[in-house]
């Protein structure tokens, strides 16, 4: 659970920083909630997304390689 919630909250803050820097290159204005919600969906799904991958790479004995 604890990854689930680091991927999350790291995804969060690197979208809050490239929106800041691409806002100005875009000439947008930087919109700290719409960055929020963007880094909160990414999160999500490379939390989902990247323990299915390696679960098909690597054979181990945890729950995650019994998903195929």
């Amino acid at each position: 659970m604890g990854r689930y919630i680091v991927t999350i909250c790291w995804s969060v803050v690197y979208m809050l920083i490239v929106g800041f820097i691409a806002a100005p290159l875009t000439q947008h204005v930087f919109n700290l909630s719409e960055a929020a919600v963007v880094g909160l969906i990414f999160g999500l799904l490379f939390a989902a997304i990247i323990p299915t991958i390696t679960a098909y790479s690597y054979k181990d004995k945890s729950k995650y390689s019994k998903l195929k």
